[in-house]
């Protein structure tokens, strides 16, 4: 009955370098018989918990528009409308030459449906080639709400190349200056990665984007 029976957890490592869980959920059908609609709600309550939702939708499908509206509701039906959502167009690989820019993408699934009133972000990949798969790591990490990112300048002596070390493990480093007595980086990074290193912050840099 089921499109995925067994969720799948796996870690992913953003641009950032931070280290999040993406967890799949059980594959949604319409028309559900009665006696499996609990069952099947029970199975979704960990969705409302999540700091993210990526809504994959199968742009080759002629009922993408439809299923995605009824995603739509099942998510709204379990209290997760608020969640924050990503909807993810794959199968970028199956589209004519010239209908594969997301916001063509975005209108030629959604048509006149009520999901093309407010639509999420969106984007579109291809799992298959791997188009677009870049672009969504960079945008799942400027939609991250937990643990958020900012452009932060610090400065280790040399005699301390740990906690350097530590900032290049778990914050994306965009600019170095070595001095005689100290190292003076600039990375984007997480709340906590900052709080850890506090001691060698010496001020904020101005913001700069995910490629």
């Amino acid at each position: 009955m089921f499109a995925t029976l067994d969720p799948t957890v796996r870690h992913i490592t953003l641009p950032s370098h931070r280290r999040v869980l993406l967890s799949d959920t059980v594959g949604f059908i319409r028309h559900l018989p009665t006696t499996l609609v609990k069952a099947f709600r029970a199975t979704l309550e960990e969705v409302t918990e999540a700091a993210l939702l990526l809504h994959v939708v199968d742009v080759s499908s002629p009922h993408a528009a439809l299923h995605t509206e009824h995603v739509l509701k099942v998510l709204a039906e379990i209290g997760a409308e608020a969640t924050p959502q990503l909807l993810v167009f794959n199968k970028l690989d199956l589209l004519p030459d010239g209908e594969t820019d997301p916001d063509t993408v975005c209108r030629r699934v959604l048509g006149n449906t009520v999901v093309a009133e407010a639509p999420p972000q969106s984007l579109a990949v291809s799992a298959k080639t791997g188009v677009g798969l870049d672009k969504l790591l960079a945008r799942i990490d400027e939609m991250l709400p937990l643990d958020p990112l900012s452009v932060v300048r610090f400065r280790f002596p040399h005699t301390e190349g740990e906690p350097l070390h530590f900032l290049h493990q778990y914050a994306r480093v965009v600019e170095k200056h070595v001095g005689e007595e100290y190292s003076e980086v600039v990375a984007e990074t997480p709340e906590s990665v900052k709080k850890r290193l506090a001691t060698y912050v010496v001020g904020s840099a101005p913001a700069t984007k995910n490629e």
